[in-house]
């Protein structure tokens, strides 16, 4: 640890179980053991993070930790990725969501435990995609989804009453609809134009609640992972297919795509929303870009 830091805590308390209060409460007696300088701000609307990040004052924290879910991460980020200096301070991930997909891939699901790499002063690196739509950049570390990928996101929404199931229930409901849609598809100047289930640009291994969509990513490795479901599949080879995503041996299937890619352009017939880092919004076309280790942060 450095005892000359200047830390920023960010709580959300609204994510996942709501108890990121509690988290920052420990976390502060943590640090006050440690004798550290901490900060804290509770959020208080959905975008509040973000804000936060675009305008703080690059003179005062040295490092920035944030209680919540991938929601919050992408927001952190996106608030540091666009603000127009260079200020890059080391970020610490601490889990407070219900999906936790990041803490996933960093086997590290207890708040308290993601303390150690602070303490200790361990640090690597984060890739991030780069999203472009009609000229409007944002920053995803998580993935970015199209097609059933988002109205699975969509439905999940509703759901949110079954917890870390609702994920699967709304897998579910979308294999019943086995929805396909047009698209063209560029990856790496390899060009696709056909109809797709769904198109899943991944930087993490983990989505959801534990699903291990991209067994092969990797956080810093300079390419995001792409999963393509093609419409040949029924529901009930879906049906089939669907446990497989949480051991990752979904990739092994017929009707399943797997490319490593640095640069990905999607045209659909119809413009959608998009999944992105698990939270709905924006719409195609767009473009995806990786920024190969983009933000440091804490990790054993």
């Amino acid at each position: 640890m450095k005892k000359n830091n200047q830390y920023l805590l960010i709580i959300n308390p609204f994510s996942g179980n709501k108890k990121g209060n509690n988290i920052g409460q420990n976390i502060q007696k943590r640090f006050k053991q440690h004798s550290l300088n901490l900060t804290t701000i509770i959020t208080e609307y959905k975008g509040h993070a973000k804000k936060l990040l675009h305008k703080i004052n690059p003179q005062k924290y040295t490092d920035i930790l944030i209680v919540g879910g991938d929601g919050t991460f992408n927001e952190v980020i996106n608030g540091l990725l666009n603000r127009k200096d260079a200020y890059r301070p080391t970020l610490g991930f601490i889990p407070g969501g219900t999906g936790n997909s990041l803490m996933h891939d960093l086997n590290c699901l207890d708040p308290i435990e993601a303390l150690a790499p602070i303490f200790n002063h361990s640090i690597k690196y984060l890739d991030v995609m780069q999203l472009s739509i009609n000229g409007y950049i944002e920053y995803a570390f998580n993935i970015i989804g199209w097609g059933a990928a988002t109205d699975i996101g969509k439905s999940a929404e509703y759901v949110r009453w079954a917890g870390k199931s609702r994920y699967t229930l709304a897998s579910l409901y979308n294999i019943i609809l086995l929805k396909k849609r047009y698209a063209n598809v560029i990856i790496d100047n390899n060009q696709l134009n056909k109809k797709f289930i769904f198109i899943l640009a991944c930087n993490t291994r983990y989505t959801g609640t534990g699903m291990l969509a991209a067994p092969k990513a990797k956080l810093d490795d300079g390419v995001f992972d792409i999963i393509i479901l093609n419409q040949e599949i029924t529901r009930i080879e879906m049906l089939q297919l669907l446990p497989k995503i949480f051991t990752g041996e979904h990739i092994y299937s017929e009707h399943v795509d797997y490319i490593q890619a640095r640069s990905l352009q999607l045209t659909p017939n119809i413009n959608e929303s998009l999944n992105i880092d698990g939270e709905v919004r924006l719409k195609t076309p767009f473009q995806i870009a990786m920024l190969p280790k983009a933000i440091s942060f804490y990790a054993s």
